[in-house]
């Protein structure tokens, strides 16, 4: 079964990207491999995607909606942070997550990557 993301453009300027843990988990790899985008929140929000059960029962524990993965302070100044927070939840026995993308983030850039990928991915705004 091909997987499918659905990117949403906020009102407030935020890009999501929501799907399948393990289609988030290939995209985050790609982002930092192909991308150069080795930064501490791509590798913190991997970290947390690779022990979904962990933190998802966390996440529930704490009434807590969102998490916000670890940034250094160097790249934010850089402008190189991709991932300002995210959402773990189940659905049909299966886990999802939604990536709230930084701002300076482009939905052609997240557009063109999901290509590169061949993940199919649908566009609509909120």
């Amino acid at each position: 079964m091909k997987s499918k993301v659905r990117l949403v453009r906020s009102f407030t300027g935020y890009i999501y990207v929501e799907g399948s843990c393990d289609t988030l988990i290939k995209l985050l790899t790609y982002l930092r491999d192909e991308y150069r985008r080795n930064t501490a929140d791509i590798n913190d929000t991997l970290r947390i995607l690779n022990n979904f059960d962990a933190f998802y029962e966390i996440m529930r524990r704490k009434f807590k909606d969102f998490i916000s993965p670890k940034k250094d302070e160097g790249d934010l100044i850089k402008g190189v942070v991709t991932i300002d927070k995210l959402k773990l939840f189940k659905k049909d026995g299966m886990n999802y997550v939604v990536l709230v993308l930084d701002k300076k983030v482009e939905l052609n850039f997240i557009s063109k990557v999901l290509s590169d990928l061949g993940i199919e991915f649908e566009v609509s705004t909120e």
